[in-house]
């Protein structure tokens, strides 16, 4: 989550909301739902007007309606961010009965959140008015403007924030969660046998590896998330909004993302491997390091099952087959 920049007017004051909906229907029930709920909302039907219009009024969110076949949404979204620089949350309308749309929304939408367009219209409200919390809270800890804040934000190898933030963040979350019936996850990763990985290229490589795995977390996660390095070793990732049922396809884009990345070692590019475990509120409760020592189980778990029953080469080793580095990643939700 990006911390540049602050775009929400003064405490107390409506939470302005951009609508991009070329259906006028659609629009306008939308529209009406987002009143309710407490946003001031501002329509647009032309994808081609978001970014000028997103410049002069600078929403404090923005919701688009993402259709086949174009889906001019996902590349307003990539212009947004820049704009924006990632501290507005953005979520996708999605009709959960298009697999075409919601897969591409998934897989192309820029780490966006989805929310389907049928079912409950407290869904779209309770999301946003989540995303808004948590940035608000994560920007004014950035800016010490929390009473008696003295705490250290940033794991200093990484830049990612730290363990005591992540579990200050997952407090909120929780009590949020419980206040107003909203669901989250707590996510995370290390790198496959990262013991031999520094046996057999040394600590600095290590460092490198980490840093490495940092930015791809950073690259892959949703504006709204808060990604962390908890361990020597491992990361964590507090994911707003993600449902159990939503998990597996979560940790899924991030092996995708790393299925793509390279790792250079000595000249050669090398494919992370990674191990993924993960818990998620309200099928698990307790107090934040509770949660946060849940998720990091599953990700032991993960690594256990992956050491004895392991078919594919750690990080570094050769696919004899395919002549090519492979990434051996184990999903656990």
């Amino acid at each position: 989550m990006a911390l540049k920049r602050r775009h929400g007017g003064k405490a107390g004051s409506q939470p302005t909301v951009l609508l991009v909906e070329p259906r006028a229907e659609d629009l306008e029930a939308t529209r009406a739902l987002l009143v309710e709920a407490g946003f001031r909302v501002v329509p647009l039907t032309r994808f081609d007007a978001a970014a000028p219009l997103f410049e002069v009024i600078r929403p404090d969110a923005v919701v688009l309606a993402a259709h086949a076949p174009d889906f001019a949404a996902v590349a307003t979204v990539r212009r947004l961010r820049q704009i924006g620089r990632g501290t507005v949350p953005m979520l996708y309308l999605v009709n959960p009965h298009d697999p075409e749309a919601w897969r591409f929304c998934v897989e192309k939408g820029q780490c966006v959140d989805l929310v389907p367009r049928t079912g409950p219209g407290s869904e779209l409200a309770l999301k946003l008015h989540a995303q808004l919390r948590l940035r608000d809270s994560v920007l004014r800890a950035a800016e010490g403007a929390d009473a008696g804040t003295a705490l250290v934000l940033h794991d200093p190898l990484t830049g990612l924030y730290n363990r005591p933030f992540l579990l200050a963040q997952i407090g909120l979350e929780a009590r949020r969660a419980e206040r107003y019936g909203g669901v989250f996850s707590v996510a995370a990763c290390s790198p496959q046998n990262l013991r031999a990985f520094r046996k057999q290229h040394g600590r600095s490589m290590v460092e490198r590896l980490l840093v490495y795995t940092a930015v791809v977390l950073g690259q892959t996660v949703r504006e709204s998330d808060v990604v962390a390095r908890v361990s020597e070793e491992e990361f964590a990732v507090l994911l707003p909004g993600t449902t159990a049922e939503a998990l597996p396809l979560v940790l899924s884009r991030i092996a995708a993302r790393f299925e793509l990345a390279r790792f250079q070692v000595e000249g050669k590019a090398l494919r992370a491997s990674l191990v993924l475990g993960a818990v998620s509120f309200p099928d698990m409760v307790g107090v934040p390091t509770q949660l946060l020592n849940g998720a990091i189980q599953e990700l032991r778990r993960a690594r256990g099952a992956a050491a004895g029953s392991r078919q594919e080469p750690a990080v570094g080793e050769r696919n004899e087959e395919g002549g090519q580095e492979a990434l051996a990643v184990t999903l656990s939700s």
